[in-house]
């Protein structure tokens, strides 16, 4: 019993038992969802507001964007624009929003409009890079599954999750001050490299426009992606033909030219070791989840 008296109080059994305080309580009782929209947008993508908003324009709300792959524009009020490359997150006011479409070939993104129910310290217009995006991706089809369901404490769950990731984004873009300079510098790259993946990119020209050794890039790019700069340039092209490949006019050919593979064989199997499947199949199976 750890060297102490048998008659002890079991609180005292552990190793160490220390009391978590704040000097005062934190209140948090989250969001109003009005609305989440998940778009894979095209070339032909382009909304104007108000005329293509189903719902009125509410003063005190809010939209966050958090952008996939893919590139969109923003225009807004007094003529500022707005480029979201993928992975990145952004908070604006709906009243200034003007029009809004996708810049390239695709813009995956999810749009939610929400009206804070406590104080939040939301940053207008301050993008937050996401260096790997795979636990929000995650999270938010767990989301859009909780809330086609009936059951309204999985709905209440489903706005926790979406609440909790409003909180990490604002911290993300917080922290932006007080940045290490080469990581500003690679989520510059980062969004350079999703906003344009028709450009061919070598790990050398990567190197080159950080201005640092392929060496050190690959150590930056572990540290802030957790993949080497190859597997981070291939991952995100594969997942932008799985967004191609769902529309009608992209066949598996064109996809491996576009987006520089060697050949239609070798995109085929990468596409299949990162999927578990073949491009071939990938309108197939996107028809079967709808």
């Amino acid at each position: 019993m750890n060297g102490k008296n048998a008659l002890s109080d079991v609180k005292t059994e552990t190793t160490y038992n220390i009391p978590l305080v704040l000097e005062e309580n934190v209140i948090s009782s989250g969001i109003i969802l009005i609305s989440l929209w998940h778009t894979l947008a095209d070339k032909t993508y382009r909304v104007f507001w108000p005329q293509d908003k189903k719902k009125p324009l509410i003063a005190s709300s809010w939209v966050a964007i958090y952008t996939l792959q893919g590139s969109g524009k923003i225009l807004l009020r007094g003529g500022d624009e707005i480029t979201l490359s993928g992975n990145c997150a952004i908070f604006l006011k709906p009243v200034d929003i003007l029009s809004y479409h996708c810049e390239g070939l695709v813009w995956e993104q999810y749009w939610m409009e929400f009206i804070p129910n406590c104080v939040m310290e939301i940053p207008l217009r301050q993008k937050a890079v996401i260096h790997n995006g795979e636990g929000f991706n995650h999270e938010l089809l767990e989301v859009s599954k909780l809330l086609d369901n009936e059951n309204s404490n999985k709905k209440n769950l489903a706005v926790a999750f979406l609440t909790k990731m409003i909180y990490q984004w604002i911290c993300l873009i917080s922290e932006n001050g007080i940045k290490p300079e080469k990581l500003i510098k690679i989520e510059r790259l980062l969004s350079l490299l999703h906003a344009d993946l028709q450009t061919h990119w070598r790990v050398a020209e990567m190197a080159a426009w950080m201005q640092c050794s392929e060496q050190y890039l690959r150590r930056l790019f572990l540290k802030y992606t957790g993949k080497s700069p190859k597997e981070y340039y291939l991952d995100a092209r594969l997942e932008l033909a799985q967004s191609l490949l769902q529309q009608e006019e992209y066949s598996v050919s064109l996809v491996a030219e576009r987006l520089h593979f060697f050949d239609s064989f070798h995109f085929s199997k990468a596409f299949k070791q990162k999927f578990g499947y073949a491009p071939s199949t990938a309108k197939a199976r996107r028809q079967a989840l709808r």
